[in-house]
């Protein structure tokens, strides 16, 4: 008998049981694998063989097809329903009585036709115990995937909180702000009109009174640029609505005031001290963008048609 070859491979099953009800067939099988170095459990029918099963665990079994009361196919499929993890190898001296197919639809993972030598006992115990652990890998790579697709998921579902979180967040930052900005605007037209209750109660009564004492043309043109300057200070609202929709400048608004006024070119020169030239200039810049240029119509009264 060989001796304990010590190149096998490591991963091959430690408890293997053998069932079969001839007892030399058993003693046969017993000492193959004590020459690779394993002892197997060995079971003399079905019986015994659920038994032992029930009492230990084996990675593999070895059973014979042709046995009474529970025959082979009986014990795989027995073995299958409660052992799942356990592969099994049929053996039967009669071929023709049960084939590949048969036994791998009952369950078993190979097949061997009695006789067989140690060698093709290896070559099966390879490939069995290859697919196996090619299974586990599969079943570890599909477990890791599925363990990675939950987290994928978990965190998914974290992000989306969060984010649902930052939105009702910012929902209710944005209606705080409404409120903070409508009670502003409020204060902001409270304001508005206090001002101008003030500027009619308290200056332009003033005004009135300066227009009436004895003041030179000068000095009068400039009280009627201060008082228009006022107005546009105080009450903004109306020349908003009236040159709201006109890019006009500073001057050119001056000017248009002044011109509402029936002011002259040379008056409004002298008021604003530039040169009549530069007043015409600005005068038609205005007709432009009042697009009457090079029309009969009066600017004075394209400007006080304004709505």
């Amino acid at each position: 008998m060989k001796a304990f070859d010590h190149s096998l491979p490591a991963e091959w099953p430690s408890a293997i049981l053998v069932v079969d009800d001839d007892s030399h067939v058993l003693q046969f099988m017993n000492d193959l694998f004590i020459t690779l170095g394993i002892r197997p459990t060995l079971a003399h029918n079905g019986h015994e063989a659920i038994e032992k099963l029930q009492a230990n665990s084996f990675p593999l079994v070895f059973t014979d097809m042709n046995m009474p009361q529970i025959n082979g196919l009986q014990l795989i499929v027995h073995i299958r329903d409660h052992y799942p993890e356990t592969d099994i190898v049929a053996m039967t001296g009669y071929s023709h009585d049960y084939d590949l197919i048969d036994v791998i639809r009952a369950g078993a993972a190979d097949y061997m036709t009695k006789p067989f030598s140690i060698d093709e006992l290896k070559a099966k115990m390879r490939r069995v115990t290859r697919e196996k652990i090619l299974f586990q890998q599969l079943q570890l790579e599909i477990s890791t995937r599925q363990n990675a697709e939950k987290e994928l998921s978990r965190q998914k579902n974290t992000l989306l909180e969060q984010v649902q979180h930052q939105k009702n967040e910012l929902l209710e930052i944005n209606s705080a702000l409404r409120i903070i900005l409508r009670q502003r605007d409020i204060e902001n037209n409270e304001l508005k009109k206090a001002q101008t209750a003030r500027f009619y109660k308290e200056i332009v009564p003033t005004l009135k009174k300066l227009r009436q004492s004895r003041l030179q043309e000068v000095q009068q043109h400039y009280l009627d640029i201060l008082t228009i300057n006022l107005e546009n200070i105080f009450t903004p609202s109306a020349q908003c609505r009236t040159f709201s929709h006109i890019p006009l400048t500073k001057m050119e608004t001056t000017i248009v005031n002044l011109i509402k006024q029936q002011k002259t070119s040379k008056e409004i020169a002298t008021l604003l001290q530039v040169a009549t030239g530069t007043i015409r200039t600005h005068r038609e810049n205005i007709r432009k963008k009042l697009q009457i240029t090079n029309t009969k119509k009066s600017l004075y009264k394209t400007i006080l048609s304004i709505p």
